[in-house]
């Protein structure tokens, strides 16, 4: 077999063994199961499904390569009836992929947020990306406001990727680059990086509230935003990020980003002695040469993205020239590069990666499992779509001690969490019974196909759990103690873990107050109630128990005074 350049495919070979003729799952995963069914089929339309979402009313949402949302309703088995379609952009096409719903959305009040580019997948037109803010209260007439235009778009299929909440209340979301390795090249149009691409950019809503809609964050070809000016309300969080095309903020404080590596065949930048280097200072080793055609498949990893750190994707517009971890040393290093000369130093700020996919298997919707389904055996565990190679939901599992630490459980390993699937792109999970919902692309890449399989847990979620529901209010909004007088404290603060201490003040006399735990997402913990005395004043013990993910939480306490909250941390 050959590549589009007609260089022949180096041979692969990989080898793996099980235990016994029926793979079982490992460790503490023992006894988690799901059953398949499919809901969608491809009879369904012309256009696949990029992303799926549990709304606050209950239902599922869908989002399209054509630029709709399909919606229905979810029945108490799983399964889904009356659809309804949403056309945001009425007649007209885009590819919309990401789409979340804001921290305070209800489900009488449906405010969400998508990203969208393009809809066509060789020679799109660059700067077509766009964040809009979406009121689906009525379906039939969906509002859409733009905060964000003019984002970079690559020749084929990187484009404005999907988007989630931070705990600070932000957007977040990856920008897909426009070339393989950083310098621009044939295949991917020879459309230069842009200062936007390749990173995971942040939005800070409230401060693009404060001017003028939209905002228009085109850097260059008469464009002259500037992301690093402390007005800018579009900023670059983390850089060097290939093509990430979902992300999510774990419960232990964490951003987990799955990146897909470049086919081999790109180029390079070269990096000059003398010239200015990512760290601020000028690059002072031997001139290192640019590289064309570079025959190297690079690895699919995933990141922890941290702010500020750089993950690999050369751009000379941010003085990053170094693809991965260069080549320093004659042994193996993390992330090298085998073109490269030895002794080529990987950039100042490289973070590297916490896990290895290996080659081909572009690891694509990303989740944190949250309900409490199987007797919490995959709370807090993340479930990764597997597009290419693998085919499958794969588990991985942060380290309780060390969110740099990555285990890993292959879909096979879990009944019902391979089939082999068809393109498997996004995943979504109701927390009300720990169901699984499956985007299977079905026909590569390009418009897709659509398809949707229901993955039933055999074991659900404990009905009635609290886990599942949603905070209203956006989780780190800080209340006016000056405004109210409430105040409520927790200790020790920080835990290891055990049992917490809380103690509201300043509320009336005889008051009830509810306290209410929930992680940084928004999804509850626990709930407890306490009457203050006289003084209003109140305190209430708060079991934790041994399953509790290490990260921020926030305590709030509400009553008919007010409420107030502050922040719990677990180490």
């Amino acid at each position: 077999m050959k590549d589009d350049k007609g260089h022949a495919f180096i041979p692969f070979t990989s080898r793996f063994k099980t235990s016994g003729t029926t793979p079982q799952p490992t460790g503490n995963l023992s006894g988690v199961s799901f059953t398949e069914k499919t809901l969608i089929t491809t009879s369904f339309g012309s256009d696949g499904f990029t992303s799926l979402v549990v709304g606050p009313d209950h239902r599922l949402y869908a989002t399209t390569s054509g630029g709709k949302i399909e919606r229905w309703d979810i029945k108490a088995d799983g399964t889904i009836t009356n659809h309804v379609r949403i056309s945001p952009f009425g007649s007209s096409r885009r590819l919309l992929i990401g789409l979340r719903f804001a921290p305070s959305s209800t489900s009488s009040n449906l405010i969400a947020w998508i990203s969208h580019s393009s809809p066509v997948f060789i020679n799109a037109p660059d700067w077509s990306g766009k964040i809009s803010r979406i009121n689906l209260n009525n379906p039939s007439s969906p509002q859409v406001i733009d905060y964000v235009v003019n984002l970079p778009r690559s020749y084929k299929d990187h484009s404005t990727n999907s988007l989630t909440f931070g705990p600070d209340g932000a957007l977040y979301f990856p920008q897909g680059s426009n070339s393989a390795m950083g310098l621009q090249d044939g295949a991917w149009g020879n459309r230069a990086e842009r200062l936007l691409n390749a990173a995971i950019l942040r939005l800070d809503i409230n401060k693009a509230q404060k001017q003028g809609l939209p905002i228009n964050v085109k850097t260059q070809d008469g464009g002259s935003y500037n992301p690093y000016s402390s007005s800018a309300p579009l900023t670059i969080y983390a850089t060097g990020v290939r093509n990430a095309y979902d992300l999510v903020w774990h419960s232990n404080g964490s951003l987990y980003v799955p990146g897909n590596g470049s086919a081999a065949g790109g180029n390079t930048p070269g990096l000059p002695s003398g010239t200015l280097w990512s760290s601020g200072a000028k690059y002072t080793g031997s001139s290192i040469s640019s590289m064309t055609d570079v025959r190297q498949t690079m690895n699919d990893y995933l990141f922890r993205v941290v702010k500020g750190g750089y993950y690999g994707h050369p751009n000379i517009l941010r003085h990053e020239f170094i693809l991965n971890g260069g080549n320093p040393t004659s042994n193996t290093d993390p992330g090298e590069i085998v073109a490269y000369k030895v002794g080529t130093p990987k950039e100042p700020n490289y973070r590297g990666y916490i896990y290895n996919f290996g080659l081909n298997k572009s690891p694509n919707g990303i989740i944190e499992y949250r309900s409490n389904a199987f007797g919490g055996k995959l709370r807090g565990k993340m479930l990764v779509c597997r597009f290419s190679g693998g085919d499958d939901l794969m588990i991985l599992a942060p380290s309780s001690t060390n969110p740099n630490s990555i285990t890993a459980t292959e879909g096979i390993q879990v009944p019902g969490l391979r089939r082999p699937f068809s393109n498997p792109l996004d995943v979504i999970e109701d927390v009300k019974t720990g169901n699984l919902y499956l985007s299977e692309y079905y026909d590569g890449n390009g418009d897709g196909q659509p398809r949707i399989t229901l993955l039933k847990a055999d074991k659900p979620a404990t009905s009635g759990s609290a886990i599942a529901e949603r905070v209203v209010t956006d989780p780190f909004t800080e209340f006016s103690s000056e405004e109210t007088g409430l105040s409520v404290a927790v200790y020790p603060n920080p835990t290891q873990g055990d049992n917490l201490h809380a103690e509201v003040k300043n509320f009336s006399a005889q008051e009830s107050v509810t306290l209410t735990l929930h992680d940084a997402v928004g999804q509850i913990i626990q709930t407890s109630t306490l009457v203050t005395d006289e003084q209003g004043t109140g305190r209430q013990d708060i079991v934790l128990g041994n399953q509790m993910l290490q990260g921020i939480y926030i305590l709030k306490a509400s009553g008919i005074s007010g409420n107030t909250q502050t922040k719990v941390v677990i180490e």
